[in-house]
């Protein structure tokens, strides 16, 4: 069977919700998450004030304290907890005329669909994870949705086994078994992001070797919403040249709602199930914010990181949800209060809400954080 994906621009074609029931939101981050801020300064750096800053602060952090100051020991956990976020992407859904239908997918973590399901509102929610899966000297991400719910722990125990301990024969045993789950989604994410800094040669090699081996049990890979429309543009060939559906993925971590959403008559997350591993067709619609500058989106969701929240379970202040890893041990960035280390951060925040603030963007759209190439 051959498969069918369409991409819709969705702000010029708004008359689409009248062919469609149901809009699902796919890849969706909450609390649960363990985010990893080591990749953020590349993109201060591009802002010529917040370059000077941190270069100056975190040189003399090492030189007073001997402090070396390394954004990859720092990592957040998303300000939403799995109510508010799915509250946040229902509600787009439902204001542009569709139901909604929505798959939490933390990091290694199921907690957010298990907590979904004990709600009277979602007790239908389906139980997902992003699974992150170690392979050769890479690694990929598969979003495992719609777990089976009396199995969904035993589930996630095998694959934090995996993920832990990973050997080949695990993973062809744990994805041929989530394949014969008959309602679970198997979706590879951003196949192109080269998540280890190996060097997109690399990394596309091994992903070539990971698709010849395992594509059998995989029933889609994504378009991402946080990713470049040039990336973008990739999967979508690669998904032609596999004879996959590509389906959408918002990968939300802040407070800004997906992207991307997939469009069906489904009215159920068994039957868009169904829709994708079956009939093999897929129907993604790009939503305004995915056509913003990629580098502004991506500082802004730094920004939620680093900014009051909601605040459901004790979460409001964005000191509760940040911390370090420092010689194994894990420490709040509440602990550091009233030291240079705390100013240093403080002169961060500063630099990320400038560069976050709306009156700036139509400015900083000019200058290379602005930059992001033509349209998908």
């Amino acid at each position: 069977m051959r498969c069918t994906t369409l991409v819709h621009k969705f702000f010029r074609k708004p008359h689409l919700v009248q062919k469609f029931r149901t809009g699902v939101s796919l890849h969706s981050h909450t609390m649960h998450s363990k985010e990893n801020l080591g990749r953020l300064p590349v993109y201060i750096a591009k802002f010529p004030i917040g370059s000077y800053i941190l270069e100056r602060e975190i040189g003399r952090l090492h030189l007073y304290e001997g402090r070396i100051f390394d954004f990859h020991k720092f990592y957040w956990t998303p300000p939403l907890s799995p109510r508010e976020a799915y509250r946040l992407e229902s509600d787009q859904i439902q204001n542009i005329g569709l139901a909604p239908l929505v798959s939490l997918s933390d990091h290694d973590n199921i907690e957010a669909g298990v907590h979904l399901r004990a709600l009277d509102e979602t007790a239908r929610a389906p139980i997902s994870v992003e699974w992150t899966v170690p392979y050769e000297s890479t690694e990929f991400h598969i979003g495992v949705h719609s777990l089976p719910p009396s199995r969904a722990r035993l589930w996630m125990a095998a694959l934090t086994e995996y993920t832990a301990r990973p050997r080949t024969e695990l993973l062809q045993e744990i994805l041929a078994g989530l394949n014969g789950e008959e309602n679970v989604l198997a979706v590879l994410n951003h196949p192109y992001w080269d998540a280890r800094g190996l060097g997109a040669a690399l990394h596309r090699e091994i992903l070539r070797g990971f698709l010849e081996q395992y594509l059998s049990f995989l029933h889609a890979i994504e378009l991402n919403g946080m990713r470049s429309r040039k990336e973008n543009r990739e999967v979508l060939r690669l998904g032609e040249v596999l004879n996959v559906p590509v389906i959408s993925g918002g990968d939300r971590h802040g407070c800004e709602p997906n992207a991307t959403l997939n469009l069906t008559q489904a009215v159920s997350f068994e039957e868009f199930v169904q829709e994708i591993r079956q009939e093999k067709r897929s129907e993604v619609a790009l939503l305004p914010q995915f056509f913003e500058s990629l580098p502004l989106r991506l500082i802004e969701n730094a920004w939620h990181a680093l900014s009051d929240a909601p605040g459901e379970f004790g979460r409001r202040h964005w000191m509760t949800r940040v911390f370090m890893e420092e010689q194994g041990e894990v420490k709040a960035l509440s602990q550091f209060t009233g030291t240079r280390f705390q100013r240093v951060i403080d002169k961060f925040r500063w630099i990320i809400g400038l560069v976050a603030n709306p009156v700036l963007r139509p400015a900083l759209k000019l200058s290379f954080l602005g930059n992001e190439e033509g349209g998908l």
